[in-house]
């Protein structure tokens, strides 16, 4: 009797256990088909109404930089009846900027846009998708060991150039230290570097050549958290404080904003940031930045566009579109905030 209840009560929970899975299956196909899988269907649908599927690949796709291009880009897509999708489903998965050019080139888009990281794993990605009939355009950093088929940026020597000049502006005889905060893995830094300590070099009076060190600092990564490390360091320690300090990018220059107030060094060190994110302008207007270098994010979100359509029209393009240059100072600050705030 023992034994047959034992099965019985075996059967049963086998059945229940069938039935929630059942059940289980039921709910999450409905919750699919409603929710997901209507997305994407929709989103199916919408490009197969566009003439081409082009993706955009970022590396840091919540910055106000990359949504700028983005926006520029998207627009000038559907002008030409073009689809264009920013890839960047960074929290919800571990993909990095490689797994994005290796779904990209499985998918089959039509074109790719992306900032490369300077690694050679990329140089060979980009020519995978060249070889698999996915022109690539490079945006921002560029990489001309590979098959790209065009580059959409400033080249390092204006880049350095630019940068140097706004560092000479506030040059003087109490300067010592100038410190040029960069990521490690930005393509061309070097040359950067060196353009913008020939330009500063060339630019010293005599009586500073010798007084004034210029000196690169690089991270490794653009976490906010090691950036904020990296700054606060040189912030605290007297013998490394700049007292003109160059931010190479957005997340750098955002992070110098706060720790110049937080470590009240505000007039000691005149910053010289990049872009033109609400952090910066308000930073700007209040004195605490000295000057910021923006790219002309609308014309680099068009050109890439630009780029892969001439390429299908005619079957090559240009290799390289210039990318203007904004310089933001207190004196022309209000009206890139006015245009801010309309967009």
């Amino acid at each position: 009797m023992k034994r047959r209840r034992r099965k019985k009560y075996a059967v049963y929970l086998a059945l229940a256990g069938l039935a929630a899975a059942i059940i289980l299956t039921i709910v999450g196909g409905s919750y699919y088909i409603r929710f997901v899988g209507n997305k994407e269907w929709r989103k199916l649908h919408s490009t197969r109404e566009c003439k081409r599927y082009y993706v955009m690949i970022p590396d840091d796709s919540e910055s106000v930089l990359w949504q700028d291009i983005y926006k520029s880009a998207k627009e000038e897509a559907e002008k030409h009846d073009v689809y264009v999708e920013l890839l960047c489903d960074w929290r919800a998965e571990d993909y990095s900027t490689l797994s994005y050019m290796d779904i990209a080139k499985t998918s089959k888009v039509d074109g790719i846009i992306v900032k490369p990281d300077g690694t050679f794993k990329m140089t060979e990605a980009i020519d995978k998708a060249n070889e698999a009939g996915i022109p690539v355009v490079t945006i921002l950093n560029d990489d001309t060991a590979s098959s790209r088929k065009s580059f959409v940026g400033v080249n390092s020597y204006q880049m350095g150039t630019t940068y140097g000049r706004q560092a000479l502006e506030y040059i003087d005889a109490s300067t010592k230290i100038i410190t040029i905060l960069m990521d490690s893995r930005e393509s061309g830094k070097e040359l950067i570097f060196k353009e913008i300590k020939a330009t500063i070099q060339a630019g010293l009076p005599a009586a500073l050549k010798e007084q004034v060190q210029i000196q690169l600092k690089t991270i490794k990564a653009t976490s906010t958290f090691e950036a904020e490390e990296v700054i606060r360091d040189l912030f605290v320690r007297p013998e490394e404080r700049p007292d003109i300090f160059i931010c190479m990018n957005e997340v750098y220059s955002e992070c110098a904003c706060h720790a110049i107030v937080d470590y009240n060094r505000v007039g000691d060190i005149a910053i010289i940031g990049s872009y033109r994110s609400e952090v910066m302008l308000n930073a700007l207007r209040k004195g605490t930045v000295m000057t910021a270098v923006a790219l002309d994010t609308e014309q680099m979100g068009q050109c890439s566009i630009e780029a892969l359509e001439e390429y299908y029209s005619m079957g090559h393009t240009n290799n390289y579109f210039s990318v203007g240059l904004d310089i933001i100072t207190s004196e022309n600050v209000d009206q890139y905030k006015k245009k801010s705030d309309q967009e």
